[in-house]
């Protein structure tokens, strides 16, 4: 299984070392991130960035035990990270 090293992921990486990627996304998704970013303004934060949504999430996955062996979908994946999800609360 794929898992990030911990000492590899610094939450204060400079930005000067991030690599720029391009990210497509249905309609619904982009809608989705935007207002996930704009709740954490209220009542005195700071709308989140989607990138910073995204490099969590990434790190979040990485951080977690997901089998992605023969998974042809995204539906396959969004499964097998539910499963990595409940395997963690036990």
């Amino acid at each position: 299984m794929a898992r990030l090293k911990k000492d590899k992921i610094l939450a204060r990486t400079p930005k000067s070392q991030y690599f720029r990627i391009n990210l497509t996304l249905p309609e619904a998704l982009d809608r989705f991130l935007e207002e996930v970013g704009m709740e954490a303004r209220a009542p005195k934060g700071y709308k989140l960035p989607k990138t910073m949504i995204v490099r969590a999430l990434v790190r979040m996955m990485g951080e977690m035990d997901v089998d992605v062996s023969g998974i042809k979908t995204e539906e396959e994946l969004i499964e097998r990270l539910h499963q990595a999800a409940l395997g963690m609360r036990r």
